[in-house]
C-alpha cells in the first residue's frame, strides 16, 4: 500500500537555472511520510512528546528527471522494511504533468529513545508498528 502526496515547486527550492536543488527532494519526502503517519493516526510530533524519536540513519536517492519550478509533484511514499527497531520508507517522485519519475529513493528511519542521554534504540512502540503494519496494507 502507498500514500500519495502533492506538492509544488517553490522558487526559493530551485537553482540559478530553474531545477530542484537535490537536497529538497529529501523534505518532500519527509513531507510525505509525516502527512501519511498522520493520516494514519500517528502523527509526527505526537510521538516526539511521548519521547520517541524517527531519526534518519540512512538516504539513498537516484536522481532520474530534473524537476523546476511551479512544477506539480506526486510524492509516493511505501513501506520498504519494518524492523524491530527500524522503519525504511521507499520513494518515488514524479511529474504530474507527464507522469516522468524525477526521483527514486529511500530513507531508513531508527527508532530511539528521546528521554535518554545519550540517545539509545528502543524497539518500535507496538501502537506505532501496528499502524506501519496498516500502511503496509
Amino acid at each position: 500500500m502507498a500514500y500519495h502526496h502533492r506538492l509544488r515547486v517553490r522558487y526559493g527550492e530551485t537553482d540559478q537555472m530553474g531545477v530542484v536543488h537535490h537536497a529538497n527532494y529529501l523534505l518532500y519526502m519527509e513531507e510525505a511520510r509525516t502527512m501519511w503517519m498522520a493520516e494514519l493516526g500517528c502523527p509526527y510530533g505526537e510521538l516526539e512528546q511521548r519521547g520517541i524519536g524517527l531519526p534518519v540513519r540512512r538516504t539513498e536517492m537516484r536522481y532520474r528527471s530534473a524537476a523546476r519550478y511551479e512544477d506539480e509533484l506526486e510524492v509516493e511514499v511505501a513501506i520498504g522494511r519494518l524492523g524491530g527497531a527500524s522503519v525504511d520508507f521507499v520513494y518515488t517522485i514524479r511529474r504530474v504533468a507527464d507522469g516522468e519519475v524525477c526521483v527514486t529513493g529511500h530513507v531508513d528511519l531508527a527508532c530511539v529513545e528521546l528521554t535518554a542521554h545519550p540517545r539509545k534504540p528502543r524497539m518500535l512502540p507496538t501502537e506505532l508498528r501496528e499502524m506501519l503494519e496498516r500502511g503496509q496494507g
